[in-house]
């Protein structure tokens, strides 16, 4: 979005602002807009904004798993989960729904600030299974993370 002085004298100077909606926007980004005037030697100019988009916590290498094998046979996996922001956080607790099918085991790496989730597959039958654990923290502004599993179990 940009906000901008409508009317600039003669010589005289104003203000853009250009801003991006960190919600809709994740990762490194490169935007740019156009600035139009009536200068006959200068009739355009455009304007770049760069930068790169962190949440406050981000989950690598992505936040969701899948287990497709054998019974007995699928290797555990792993995600980190990386705190972002200058103030440590805390894990308060792990919902897992799918404790039939999931196990899993949560490290501090980095106390507060880095933490890594080993998930393994457990089934004891056969067949396929889509849910997700909840990671509950004490971040103010992201107080919960999904990570979405799905599995593919045969004999």
């Amino acid at each position: 979005m940009a906000r901008f002085d409508r009317v600039i004298p003669p010589g005289g100077t104003g203000n853009i602002t250009l801003t991006i909606d960190t919600n809709i926007v994740m990762g490194k980004f490169r935007k740019r807009t156009v600035v139009w005037s009536d200068d006959p030697d200068r009739r355009s100019m455009a304007l770049y904004l760069l930068g790169e988009v962190k949440p406050y916590i981000s989950v690598e290498p992505e936040d969701s798993l899948s287990f497709i094998g054998v019974k007995g046979k699928v290797p555990p996996q792993h995600i980190n989960m990386l705190n972002n922001t200058k103030d440590p956080i805390k894990i308060t607790k792990i919902e897992n729904p799918l404790m039939d099918h999931i196990r899993y085991k949560l490290n501090e790496v980095k106390p507060g600030y880095v933490y890594s989730l080993e998930i393994e597959d457990i089934s004891q039958v056969n067949g396929d299974y889509v849910g997700h654990l909840s990671v509950h923290t004490d971040h103010s502004q992201m107080s919960e993370l999904i990570i979405m599993i799905r599995g593919q179990i045969s004999d």
